[in-house]
């Protein structure tokens, strides 16, 4: 499963891809909003792990390119945040938001919500 990262922390940028490459997931990562539109033009990811605070947009710009392009549009968003999360989030459609994590949360959680987010009959 390939999965692109965008999150402005590079040490967690650098901890995220390890692990999810050390669980077999082909991670790429953007520390913006201007280089995560620039990989989903050039590679379409599984997932797309979104941090809300992304500088460049923030998570809703990215979003709202993706909602725009029919090749991005499916594609399964997990939103972290250094911050609490509301319960609900109204930038991302409820079919495309498998999780929203604050970005203390282990590890794991974020291994399982890729797993989660795999489409398999997308195109």
């Amino acid at each position: 499963m390939q999965v692109l990262i965008a999150d402005g922390d590079e040490a967690f940028l650098e901890v995220a891809q390890c692990h999810l490459s050390h669980h077999g997931h082909e991670a790429k990562v953007a520390s913006n909003g201007l280089e995560c539109f620039d990989l989903l033009q050039r590679e379409l990811p599984d997932a797309v792990v979104l941090q809300r605070e992304l500088l460049w947009g923030g998570s809703d710009g990215v979003q709202a390119l993706m909602h725009q392009d029919p090749r991005w549009s499916e594609i399964p968003v997990i939103l972290i945040s250094n911050d609490d999360l509301p319960e609900e989030s109204h930038s991302v459609s409820s079919r495309r938001l498998v999780a929203q994590l604050q970005k203390l949360h282990r590890l794991e959680d974020l291994l399982e919500a890729c797993s989660r987010a795999c489409v398999p009959n997308r195109a």
